[in-house]
């Protein structure tokens, strides 16, 4: 509780940005290469500038003027940072990284413009979803992610210490199949809401694929268009006067017709590369939810489990002590023609099944306190998906609208100036 009230009252500003994609040669292999980002951070946060300094000057001071701080990464350093972060938060809802198994691999074509840009604007969404987060943004982890000069030295340093959740996948896979009995109604809306909330969003993310091939069909139509009014402008004489008039009305509309191809490609490159990749991410975010969601009803699944257990075990002894049961009756009878004592079994096994009950009564309160406390957090992690994706939603909405109206201001000015020399 100490350490919550504490990061509330260290509220700081952190803004990232992630930009210039960059293709680099491996040193160490030279048929090897990869691909760098740059990473720009303006924060408010003495420490960031202390440690950078630290690490790049040798030197500290109490200057507070916000400085950028810029380091460069790899895709596999945000890897990295991901899975750090999602061992060291287990509760909470670490935002997902873009694909690094898609197609562009596969085609060999990583280095594209396209692509890099596209992994450029996901892991920009990776960054500031995480400098969104209550919890995550004070991650010593991302401080020095961030910061740090000598990023392949601590890489080095880390080599082994994460241990990959084996347990939890391996219990996971155990109880596939099993579903929690006593579901709160609050996760029951949670559930509801993000199947909604995922059908939705890659509902517009497919209407919005038809949309840009739609466009960029449109836009090559006019570029062609274009080409061929090019053509009809050099075929009209230079000796009369209204031919004169005719070819400069054609190469008039032939500019109309030209931005007009110009401003839908605009439009598709934008859609195609940010809102669009920002639907990608909004799917794979909610997919996040959901995963966590599941890792919250393995805890209820296990203590439902070990509760059903420790019932079965008390009904045992209660019908041991009252007579009934002890076993199989032929079982039984073997025993007794064997000259075991049944009276003895008996208690025997009762002992046996009353410290079978102590050890379960604490399993199950141990369990039932976890189960108790992760629901707790995701909980509160589900209201920080909510704030935050409702954030972004607005943002990349307005930003789509911005695009467009930028599209059919620039059309309205072409074509009134086309329309006007007309």
């Amino acid at each position: 509780m100490e350490n919550s009230d504490k990061k509330k009252d260290e509220a700081f500003h952190l803004s990232i940005l992630v930009s210039d994609p960059q293709k680099q040669r491996n040193e160490h292999a030279k048929s090897s290469s990869y691909v760098t980002y740059q990473i720009s951070t303006k924060t408010d946060n003495k420490s960031y500038h202390n440690t950078y300094r630290k690490h790049h000057q040798g030197e500290t001071t109490g200057n507070d003027s916000i400085d950028i701080i810029v380091v460069h990464r790899r895709y596999s350093d945000f890897l990295l940072l991901h899975n750090i972060l999602s061992q060291d938060h287990p509760t909470c809802i670490i935002p997902p990284l873009p694909d690094k198994k898609v197609f562009q691999y596969i085609a060999g074509d990583r280095f594209s413009l396209s692509f890099t840009q596209k992994r450029c604007h996901s892991l920009q969404n990776f960054l500031r979803r995480i400098s969104e987060h209550p919890v995550l943004s004070h991650s010593r982890m991302l401080e020095t992610f961030l910061v740090s000069g000598d990023w392949d030295a601590y890489r080095r340093s880390l080599s082994g210490t994460l241990n990959g959740n084996k347990d939890e996948v391996s219990d996971a896979f155990m109880n596939a199949f099993k579903t929690v009995h006593n579901q709160s109604e609050e996760f029951v809306e949670i559930k509801e809401k993000s199947e909604k909330l995922d059908h939705n969003v890659a509902k517009i993310d497919k209407i919005f694929n038809r949309v840009v091939k739609r466009q960029e069909a449109i836009s090559e139509d006019y570029a062609k268009f274009s080409s061929n009014l090019q053509e009809l402008q050099e075929l009209v004489s230079n000796d009369a006067e209204e031919d004169e008039a005719l070819r400069s009305k054609v190469k008039f509309f032939n500019e109309g017709i030209a931005q007009l191809s110009y401003g839908l490609r605009d439009l598709s490159k934008f859609l195609d590369y940010e809102y669009i990749v920002d639907l990608k991410d909004m799917e794979h975010y909610i997919e996040s939810v959901k995963q966590t969601i599941k890792l919250k009803d393995q805890k209820q699944i296990d203590y439902e489990e070990l509760n059903d257990y420790l019932t079965r075990s008390i009904n045992e002894k209660n019908n041991l002590v009252s007579g009934y049961g002890g076993g199989n009756y032929f079982t039984s009878k073997l025993e007794e023609l064997a000259g075991i004592n049944q009276e003895a079994a008996r208690r025997e096994k009762i002992a046996k099944l009353e410290g079978k009950i102590t050890s379960l009564t604490s399993e199950v309160d141990n369990a039932k306190e976890v189960a108790d406390v992760f629901e707790s957090e995701v909980f509160k992690e589900v209201n920080i998906f909510e704030e935050i994706k409702t954030k972004e939603l607005k943002a990349s909405l307005a930003s789509l609208a911005d695009n467009q109206i930028e599209f059919y201001k620039k059309m309205v000015d072409t074509w009134t100036k086309v329309e006007e020399n007309l």
